[in-house]
């Protein structure tokens, strides 16, 4: 079984530390600029594509990521840390501190544009790093699939849970994501959740080649 103690997952503890870090100094002087809006996005998407390499161009493509780093309130960041302790402890554990950081930062993308692709002509601007979690369940559900894998021991829950278990936990969410996209809309960036998951899905069949 693998060591359940914090030291050995001081990676995670720092990722999350990152984001509390940056979520706590946007509350405080506003990081306004670092949330991602579908439509300008977009727009500066076609300005690079037409040649403008501006730096407002690139500070707004940037978004697609840093807006992973903000949270609204304490309540949405509380929770996004709880997930993302679990799965990134289990995502550690399997494939190391390296593919655990990429798999954040690539499906914190994918997420963004997932959340584009459903609200392209959208102004609203969206934050969180609940692309990023649920890239992080994708990513595990991917392996999990492919072939079994470990036991993982990881706290608040109370025993070893099985690869199996936490893969299908990573497909209950997604499926009430997928409920809530035909459903009525609660504020909630379902675009950004399901592309973060695809996005994971895909990083897995990469990793599975290097990871054993």
């Amino acid at each position: 079984m693998p060591d359940s103690s914090l030291g050995k997952r001081f990676p995670v503890l720092i990722l999350l530390g990152v984001i509390i870090v940056i979520s706590v100094i946007d509350w405080r002087h506003d990081l306004g600029a670092w949330m991602m809006v579908p439509a300008e996005v977009v727009g500066a998407w076609e300005s690079l594509r037409d040649g403008e390499l501006t730096g407002d161009v690139w500070t707004t493509l940037s978004t697609s990521l840093t807006a992973a780093f903000l949270h609204g309130d304490g309540g949405h960041l509380l929770g996004n840390l709880l997930f993302l302790w679990i799965f990134g402890v289990v995502v550690f554990e399997l494939c190391g501190w390296r593919w655990m950081i990429l798999v954040y930062l690539i499906t914190a993308v994918g997420g963004s544009v997932g959340q584009i692709m459903l609200n392209t002509e959208s102004v609203i601007p969206v934050l969180g790093a609940s692309g990023a979690l649920m890239g992080l369940e994708g990513f595990y559900f991917g392996l999990a699939t492919q072939r079994p894998r470990q036991e993982c021991e990881v706290w608040p829950l109370a025993r070893p849970v099985s690869s199996s278990e936490l893969a299908t936990a990573g497909a209950v969410g997604i499926a009430l994501d997928f409920m809530g996209v035909m459903g009525p809309g609660q504020g909630i960036a379902y675009g950004a959740h399901i592309g973060g998951f695809v996005t994971g899905m895909l990083l897995s069949v990469v990793a599975d080649r290097f990871v054993r």
